[in-house]
């Protein structure tokens, strides 16, 4: 069987300038079209692409899509440089753009290879992969608390099973209650809707099991497990980020920045929903690498096997990747029948 390919409703919104309309409507007629990638990407990059479009529109007088170069999407990384907007923030406009690049057709002008231009403009490699974004159990109860109170229980519960599963934003909004079910019955949660499309396989742990039970009450069969009922996907990861964002300078540590963008090595980067996933990717790690001990293994061994399995869990091809979430040192200290190490949730 062929894939099928959904299209979905998008219309653009008119903004009374006569030459954004025009790439607006053009804007819309290929969104509408488009054949690559899930719908999940296509809304994620119409924004990108909509703000694009009223920058080009006035700057360069674009009148036809097609027509779009290189020196447009320079022009754009320059301008929001200018604007204080994070690299990571453009590095994921820029993509936006280039998927909209690929999806017109009879376009006259090539685009650089991504890399390529990341490059190019000084967008290597975001360096903030080393700052520390694990948050404490206490920011996460405070968070879930919070959100209870505002009647927001599928967020809250949520933020719950991204800590448990370390599950992406993307995975946990479009989770459904079929999947949660057959975990239940199996031990284990297999993914397919994934970043990458890579399918894996997360092992129940007593406080997945916990948040998953809790979970199915708030649903209906057939439907997803946090994203309510009539709710896009993509809303409901909004509202989860906005939810975060409004809230967490009141309840994150007095320690963290101000902001999760271009952290430092060594510093704390403010909240963000990814952080859950690397709180969870830390807890993993050391609950493997402690069992691998007490199978008689020597350090480096435990270590690399911890390693390899949480790499799986998390769904990377690289072992290297899980440094990222779960530094060196984090073991130091970490013994048979001492879980922690020195490195428990809520001590730095």
């Amino acid at each position: 069987m062929g894939v099928v390919f959904i299209a979905i409703r998008y219309t653009f919104k008119k903004t009374g300038v006569g030459t954004v309309d025009n790439l607006g409507a053009q804007l819309q007629k290929i969104i509408r079209g488009a054949k690559q990638g899930s719908n999940e990407t296509k809304y994620r990059y119409i924004a990108a692409s909509e703000r694009f479009i009223r920058f080009v529109a006035v700057k360069f007088k674009l009148k036809k899509l097609q027509n779009i170069q290189e020196k447009h999407l320079q022009a754009y990384v320059e301008d929001m440089r200018q604007r204080g907007c994070a690299d990571k923030y453009i590095k994921t406009d820029i993509a936006g753009i280039r998927y909209l690049h690929r999806q017109i057709p009879q376009t006259r002008y090539e685009l650089l290879d991504g890399r390529v231009a990341n490059k190019k403009y000084g967008l290597g490699s975001t360096p903030d992969g080393r700052a520390d974004r694990a948050w404490t159990e206490r920011e996460l109860t405070d968070m879930k608390a919070l959100a209870m109170q505002r009647n927001k229980p599928n967020i809250a519960l949520a933020l719950e099973t991204a800590r448990a599963t370390g599950m992406r934003l993307d995975e946990f909004s479009s989770l459904r209650r079929a999947e949660v079910e057959a975990a239940l019955r199996t031990g284990v949660l297999h993914l397919t809707n994934t970043k990458g499309g890579r399918p894996r396989d997360i092992p129940l742990s007593p406080r997945t099991i916990d948040a998953f039970r809790a979970a199915l009450k708030l649903s209906s069969r057939g439907s997803y497990v946090f994203t309510l009922p009539g709710m896009k996907v993509h809303k409901f990861k909004e509202a989860v980020k906005s939810f975060i964002w409004r809230h967490r300078g009141l309840l994150q540590d007095p320690n963290r920045n101000r902001t999760a963008q271009n952290v430092k090595p060594g510093e704390f980067a403010a909240l963000a929903v990814h952080g859950l996933r690397h709180t969870f990717a830390r807890e993993f790690l050391i609950e493997r690498f402690k069992e691998n001990l007490e199978m008689g293994l020597d350090r480096a061994r435990a270590e690399k096997e911890a390693r390899k399995v949480t790499s799986m869990v998390m769904g990377h091809n690289r072992v290297s990747v899980t440094l990222i979430y779960a530094p060196k040192g984090l073991l130091d200290g970490v013994e048979q029948g001492n879980l922690c190490g020195g490195h428990c949730n809520g001590h730095r």
